[in-house]
């Protein structure tokens, strides 16, 4: 099925598929963000009374826009590059390594749906479902690679992947 996909070039449907993808990754970041912010500031201020709500009230939050747009750029940058590092690490052409990143991005956008709908109930249980979307993902693009490349290549793929994974997380700690 991926090879099908693959032969077929349809580079406007891995953009809607990249850009669907980078918008979900974005809500959720927006979402993941103000979880993190309501819930620290409940467990700061509770118990304080009345001083409380004026904090809560005057406390400087920032924009749920800058996380959503943040989100996004980053999303983006990050699944463009991995398509160039594998169009250059396997020597294939670059429509076909983002049709490919596209293509496995089905697996992230239903990994962000639900995400977006358990961080309501818990940050635990969003963990739980990206870490198996991530582990999922993995899988599907080893398995890929697993009929056209050598072990070593796989992996050390594998590795960049994790590093430029590593490096996106960094810059949304930098950020926020």
């Amino acid at each position: 099925m991926i090879k099908r996909y693959l032969d077929k070039n349809l580079f406007y449907v891995s953009a809607f598929i990249t850009g669907i993808t980078s918008l979900l990754f974005g809500l959720f970041y927006t979402l993941f963000k103000n979880s993190v912010f309501e819930n620290a500031s409940d467990n700061f201020l509770e118990g304080t009374g009345v001083l409380s709500s004026y904090i809560t009230l005057s406390t400087n939050r920032p924009s749920e826009v800058n996380y959503f747009l943040i989100g996004l750029v980053l999303s983006l940058i990050f699944f463009f590059l991995i398509a160039l590092i594998l169009s250059l690490y396997f020597k294939m052409h670059y429509m076909k390594a983002f049709n490919l990143i596209s293509f496995l991005n089905v697996i992230w956008i239903v990994g962000f749906i639900f995400s977006c709908i358990l961080i309501s109930f818990s940050n635990i249980f969003t963990y739980i479902i990206l870490i198996i979307t991530l582990v999922l993902y993995l899988i599907f693009l080893n398995r890929y690679l697993n009929f056209n490349y050598s072990k070593k290549k796989r992996f050390i793929f594998i590795g960049i992947f994790g590093l430029v994974l590593l490096i996106i997380f960094v810059f949304l700690k930098l950020f926020v």
